[in-house]
């Protein structure tokens, strides 16, 4: 979807779903955090989207805060590379972790998962839901196929043909199966830091639900939540990044989205917590793949210092949001903070 609306300064001022970033952050404490994860989030499309009003509740989100326009500037356009480097602050090729078939476990204390149990201990829960298992997984040692179909030609939909577990598929090259030892998924290590881990392949309505349960059982405790969806990916994959379906994975999300601000507030936390969106990659302009698919966005409910920034980012804004002083992170961070300073 090609964008028509171009926010301006200007067109800032006046747009329904658009504030200008404030100094400072409000006065409630810097409790809690949740990151969601809109997979395979084409930017324009999310503002036009935004800009007819379909978006309801992510509109709203930007209003109590900001929105600032992501784009990706190292590593590939893919989900494995994407979110390592979104919830480590490191570029992908540092993590060695150059696509979704070629990946190592992320090394052990590199993720905000890990950090923020290293600092908070027991104070702090650190919850992880994700709807892609395998590409957002914490699997051990395990071998893949590197020469199979990720995807059936006809239906585009995803079969895990590389685990040897579940291979089912052809290969690209009509050779036989090329296996290949993986010494684990990127949150292999990562996972002995988080207190509720989820990981399966689900719709939105799944990862919504959830998120609700998980919400109600840690609501006495500070926490960071990553929640991620395979919305609008999917689709995306299934049916193409302009059709119908592709645009009804964004509403399914935002409806998901407006669920757990609803929640929040329900527990009364969510004045205590910093709710963000965002993507891992975008969308090939009217295709099924994201093969060069760089610009992504992020919404927040609290003020944003800046106005574009980098999916490496958003490690750095949340540590900054804890009261980390990033600049003492060894190795450091590649990041920077996106809040006001």
């Amino acid at each position: 979807m090609r964008m028509t609306l171009f926010l301006s300064a200007a067109a800032c001022a006046f747009s329904p779903f658009c504030a200008p970033a404030r100094a400072g952050d409000d006065a409630a404490a810097k409790t809690n955090f949740i990151l969601i994860g809109w997979d395979g989030a084409q930017r324009a499309h999310v503002m036009e989207m935004l800009g007819a009003g379909k978006l309801p509740n992510l509109a709203k989100l930007i209003r109590e805060g900001g929105l600032a326009e992501t784009r990706v500037t190292t590593g590939t356009t893919q989900t494995k590379p994407g979110w390592a480097e979104i919830l480590t602050g490191y570029s992908s090729g540092r993590l060695k972790i150059f696509s979704n078939k070629e990946y190592r476990p992320i090394p052990k204390g590199y993720t905000i998962f890990e950090r923020l149990k290293a600092r908070f201990g027991g104070d702090m829960a650190a919850i992880f839901i994700a709807a892609k298992p395998y590409n957002v997984g914490a699997r051990g040692p395990h071998e893949i196929c590197i020469n199979a179909y990720t995807r059936d030609l006809v239906t585009m939909i995803q079969r895990y043909y590389l685990d040897r577990a579940r291979f089912k598929g052809t290969t690209q090259d009509g050779k036989p199966p090329r296996w290949v030892r993986r010494e684990g998924e990127p949150y292999f290590n990562a996972v002995k830091a988080v207190d509720y881990h989820y990981a399966e392949d689900g719709p939105a309505e799944t990862i919504g639900a959830k998120t609700l349960a998980v919400l109600e059982k840690y609501q006495k405790k500070r926490f960071f939540a990553f929640v991620h969806f395979r919305e609008p990916d999917e689709q995306g994959h299934q049916y193409g990044e302009n059709s119908p379906e592709y645009g009804e994975a964004f509403i399914s999300a935002d409806r998901q989205l407006g669920a757990i601000i609803e929640k929040l507030q329900q527990l009364g936390l969510y004045s205590k917590t910093a709710v963000f969106v965002t993507s891992d990659h975008g969308m090939d302009e009217g295709k099924r793949i994201h093969r060069n698919a760089p610009f992504m966005f992020l919404a927040a409910n609290r003020p944003l210092g800046r106005r574009a920034g980098d999916r490496k980012d958003l490690t750095p804004t949340i540590l900054d949001w804890y009261g980390f002083d990033t600049g003492k992170i060894y190795p450091p961070i590649e990041g920077k903070s996106l809040f006001n300073k």
